[in-house]
Parts: C-alpha cells; structure tokens; sequence
C-alpha cells in the first residue's frame, strides 16, 4: 500500500474516532483485531476494541473533543504524525470528575502499518499540561 494511502488511514482513524462528532467505526475499518498500543493506559494496550474505549473515555469526558493532525511523514510501515485536540471538560475522566474547564494537549504518535491496518501505536503527549490547565496539578514555579 502506497505511503499517501497509509497517511490517509492514519488521519482518519485519529481525526474521527476521538472526535467528538467523529465515527468510531473508522477503528473497525482499519485498526488491527490485534493492535498493541504501547502508549495507552496498561489496561487498554492490546485490541481495537481497547483502542475504541479509549477514544470513548476521552469524547464522554469532553463531549466537545475536536482532535487535528497537523503533521504526517510516512517511510515504509511507519507513519508518525502530531497532533492537537482540546475541549470541555464536562465528564469523568478516568475516575477524574468533570472540572467544567476547557483544555489542550498536543502529542505525536508513531504507528505502525501491516495490510492497510494500524497493528502498533506509540507516542506522548502533553497530558500534565491538559491536568494544569483543568486545574487538577499545579503549574511549575518560575524560575
């Protein structure tokens, strides 16, 4: 499968399904029955179905979520991109109770591609920032 075509799958997969006005079916369609997904919680590393729970825990948690990829770069199997999303915090979020605050974090994620499936994901993203600006941890002192 061609890299343009990777990209594309990529995209839709991180765009729709943790979009709050997004479609989950888009993980059944190209989300590996056997993904490994190294950067979720140890609970929901292994399966799309995991993956789709995830991607329901944070649009239940920000009902608003709009998540955008701003950059792809594919080489063989591997397609990286990074990422923004952001929205209102109105939800449990993993044992977190709504603030009523919005919020942002950015990442990048590696994934790895087989027969036009995701099978592997990595990645980090800025999740203690999203935490401060919900009010939920402090912000660094100044230096």
């Amino acid at each position: 499968m061609a890299n343009q075509q990777y990209k594309t799958i990529v995209r839709r997969v991180n765009e729709e399904a943790f979009s709050a006005d997004g479609d989950l079916a888009v993980i059944d369609e190209f989300v590996a029955v056997d993904l490994v997904d190294h950067t979720a919680p140890p609970h929901l590393q292994h399966g799309n179905q995991s993956l789709k729970e995830l991607a329901q825990i944070w649009r239940r948690a920000f009902p608003d979520l709009k998540v955008t990829v701003h950059e792809i770069i594919a080489e063989g199997d591997l397609v990286v991109i990074s990422w923004s999303g952001g929205g209102t915090h109105l939800g449990d979020l993993m044992g977190i109770p709504p603030t009523g605050k919005s919020g942002f974090m950015s990442g990048i994620t590696f994934n790895r591609m087989e027969d036009g499936r995701i099978v592997e994901r990595w990645g980090n993203n800025d999740q203690a920032g999203l935490f401060m600006q919900l009010g939920l941890m402090p912000a660094p002192a100044a230096a």
